[in-house]
């Protein structure tokens, strides 16, 4: 019986592991067949296991995913942004851009690059190292943009004064 248990406990974290979104403990019993109770106590168990660990069991809006501990953050951080594709020149050239000039309309970078920016604008975009702000009040409402999310992060900038140095 105990090894039964134990194989259902393997069987539950792994399904926690390769779920693509946070798993309910409903769902982990009905593909285990077993109680929604009992998947809750293995669950609850697991989390204990990997509680002060650099992954963590999270419950999120009652479903369950496993996540990196937040004090592993800063060396996660070092590790990826080494690894990170390297910008190409003219994305480059586009995003000091639109960091001095925001918020900044494509026709505004177009002029001041003196060349087409669509392309580089979408790779941007996909990056999140830029962001639509909204649309500008003038005839076509073009969108209007500024620094997105992952820019301080791809850069490892801290906050806006080390860029001012």
């Amino acid at each position: 019986m105990r090894e039964i248990k134990h194989i259902i406990k393997n069987q539950v974290e792994a399904l926690i592991f390769v779920s693509e979104k946070p798993i309910s403990a409903k769902e982990i019993a009905k593909f285990l067949e077993i109680s929604e109770k009992e998947a809750e106590e293995i669950i609850e168990e697991l989390r204990e296991e990997y509680q002060n660990r650099g992954i963590n069991i999270y419950k999120i809006n009652g479903a369950y995913e496993f996540a990196t501990s937040p004090e592993v953050a800063p060396v996660l951080w070092r590790y990826l942004s080494k690894k990170r594709e390297r910008l190409p020149r003219s994305a480059l050239e586009t995003l000091a851009i639109i960091y001095y000039h925001q918020p900044i309309t494509k026709a505004e970078i177009e002029a001041i690059r003196g060349t087409r920016v669509d392309s580089i604008l979408s790779i941007l975009l996909e990056k999140k190292l830029i962001k639509i702000l909204g649309r500008k009040e003038t005839i076509g409402r073009p969108f209007i943009y500024g620094i997105g999310e992952e820019f301080y992060r791809y850069f490892t900038i801290e906050d806006e004064d080390e860029l001012k140095k």
